[in-house]
């Protein structure tokens, strides 16, 4: 599927249009396959879309090619997903900052909203001011699988290299997932990590995603993007999310109480997580990517959860525009630095990134059976738009 996307994105600069309007409807019938979908009959025929696609517009900036965090150059995006008989609903997502991490790293920073999850490594970016691993989204009993394929994957490409600590984030999706199973591996870990690819990224219930909910409708994950008008730079801020949190009363899109809106009785669900990546191409500091990691809560709050203790939230912010060499001969090497008065732009679309991510995580997710016969419903869209038409959205 990684390699239909890029095919996809190879035919729209050919402009064969209808050769991709056949891939996007080859695309949505794989998400919808994937996800175990059990559904009244009417409801598995709706087609799922993004928020743009059924005229949802969040904030004012616009987005990148793909509306993705792919839009920052040389990120890419990879997915193993995990659906087999009636309980297993799980997988991994890898996002990679750049095709040489390891050894080229970059600037980085992590924000911890609520702690009541896990992501390792955190603690190493935020001492070190640097990324120097793939970020790995996956459920929580299988971080440590997770973790492990990561350090095989470097240990091999790089051996003389022992020294790995990679980023491994946590989302619990037992309520869908036999999650005790721990049917993730080491192996599905690498394979994410080496099909991971630039331009479109498949969205909703698939990787790390698979067995997500949000807001008490099925979700996983999302993405979006946001490009700064030339004078304020010019830059692309992209948000990847993994959406598992939030009550059904709390959902607000673009500021309209969708949650308590819609008629679809909510189902009964406990507090779960967000993960949230965050990459740009300005170029930004330790200190200042911290910042915007912070940002992208404000994003996270638009949606209306209040962060309970029972949640997990986790922010991975990295800057393509500088590389740490491994070594100099001087011992020092030269950055560049945006200047502080223009971080505000910045501020701003990764708030409207994050929203719109999340928002997307929920519209492309197809209702999901699962563990114990469990059925998460996916966000009616007809009855969406309905509901942001009627508050002239």
């Amino acid at each position: 599927m990684q390699k239909l996307f890029k095919w996809v994105q190879y035919r729209v600069i050919l402009g064969d249009t209808k050769i991709v309007c056949f891939a996007v409807i080859i695309v949505v019938l794989w998400t919808d396959a994937i996800c175990g979908v059990a559904a009244e009959p009417g409801e598995r025929s709706e087609v799922r879309a993004r928020a743009r696609d059924i005229g949802i517009q969040i904030g004012r900036l616009p987005t990148g090619t793909h509306n993705a965090i792919t839009d920052v150059s040389g990120v890419k995006v990879g997915h193993v997903t995990l659906t087999e008989g009636d309980s297993i609903r799980t997988g991994v997502t890898a996002v990679i900052p750049s095709d040489d991490i390891w050894t080229a790293r970059l600037f980085g920073a992590a924000h911890t909203i609520h702690g009541n999850g896990e992501a390792t490594g955190i603690a190493r970016i935020n001492q070190a001011g640097w990324v120097e691993s793939p970020i790995l989204l996956t459920n929580t009993l299988s971080v440590g699988a997770v973790h492990d394929g990561v350090v095989r994957y470097i240990v091999k490409r790089y051996p003389d290299n022992n020294i790995v600590l990679p980023i491994v984030a946590e989302c619990y999706d037992g309520g869908l997932n036999d999650i005790s199973g721990l049917h993730v591996t080491a192996e599905h870990a690498i394979e994410a990590i080496e099909n991971a690819t630039d331009g479109p990224v498949a969205e909703g219930c698939v990787g790390g995603g698979t067995g997500m909910r949000c807001y008490g409708f099925k979700a996983g994950i999302g993405t979006s993007s946001r490009v700064l008008p030339e004078d304020r730079g010019g830059w692309t801020v992209g948000v990847l999310v993994n959406s598992n949190g939030g009550r059904r009363h709390q959902l607000r899109i673009d500021g309209v109480p969708v949650g308590s809106e819609i008629a679809d009785p909510p189902r009964p669900t406990r507090d779960g997580s967000f993960i949230i990546v965050v990459a740009t191409d300005a170029p930004l500091t330790h200190r200042q990517l911290k910042q915007l990691a912070i940002r992208a809560t404000h994003g996270l709050a638009r949606t209306g959860t209040p962060s309970t203790d029972g949640s997990g939230e986790f922010v991975i912010a990295f800057s393509t525009a500088n590389i740490f060499p491994s070594r100099t001969e001087a011992g020092t090497f030269q950055i560049e630095m945006l200047t502080n008065g223009n971080l505000s732009s910045l501020f701003g679309a990764v708030i409207e990134a994050t929203e719109e991510a999340i928002v997307n995580s929920m519209t492309m997710a197809t209702t999901t059976t699962g563990r114990n016969g469990r059925t998460m419903r996916a966000i009616p869209l007809a009855e969406l738009r309905a509901v942001m038409k009627a508050h002239g959205r």
